[in-house]
């Protein structure tokens, strides 16, 4: 590829987006990146230490099509927006959705709906010191929910075999019902669960 004019740490982390979703995880290597963009691979390292600070940058640019929650909204349908838009914008970008699932991004874009996140938990009405706790909690539910999207997400040969489980222990044929691991379906009632969960919690 010819050589851009200059880098700069937003061409670099773009130039990873693009080889990650063209060719997977394994190809966003300093030396597969570098060369997308016509330079030395010791020319990145001028303005990221290593790899993974690339990859925290390129997890928080995928973040970027997440749009704000509608202020007059409610608190709820706000953190479902966040949540949900996390998750697809995520899964848009194959080559990095386990890099935020593994590390969600603390940089820009993380920074944003994370503080629209703690927003909507102080106008559900929970204390401050909850609101931390909670946030961590949802943060944690849309990573894990990302890493089972990216391994799974339809019903393999394990969710036959799950289902099947669950259908013999029951002695009817619930299993069939049962969401695929990582699928919308599994990520939307989780959710619904979460949101219940804060609900309760400020009631009590």
């Amino acid at each position: 590829m010819p050589r851009q004019r200059s880098l700069t740490p937003s061409l670099i982390a773009a130039a990873a987006l693009r080889v990650g979703d063209r060719d997977g995880s394994k190809a966003m290597t300093m030396r597969h990146i570098a060369s997308e963009l016509g330079y030395d691979p010791m020319a990145l390292y001028r303005y990221f230490p290593d790899r993974q600070s690339l990859l925290d940058a390129v997890a928080d640019l995928a973040l970027a099509d997440v749009p704000d929650p509608d202020p007059e909204s409610s608190w709820d349908d706000r953190l479902s927006t966040i949540l949900t838009g996390i998750r697809s914008a995520a899964l848009a970008h194959p080559g990095i959705a386990g890099h935020v699932a593994s590390r969600p991004p603390l940089r820009g874009n993380g920074q944003r709906l994370g503080m629209a996140m703690m927003a909507a938990l102080r106008d559900a009405g929970l204390p401050a010191a909850d609101v931390v706790r909670a946030a961590q909690t949802l943060v944690a539910y849309v990573a894990a929910a990302l890493a089972m999207a990216v391994q799974a997400g339809e019903r393999d040969d394990r969710w036959q075999q799950v289902a099947g489980t669950i259908g013999e222990l029951r002695g009817d044929d619930a299993g069939a019902d049962l969401p695929a691991v990582g699928s919308d379906d599994q990520f939307s009632y989780g959710l619904r669960l979460l949101l219940a969960g804060i609900r309760a919690e400020v009631g009590r």
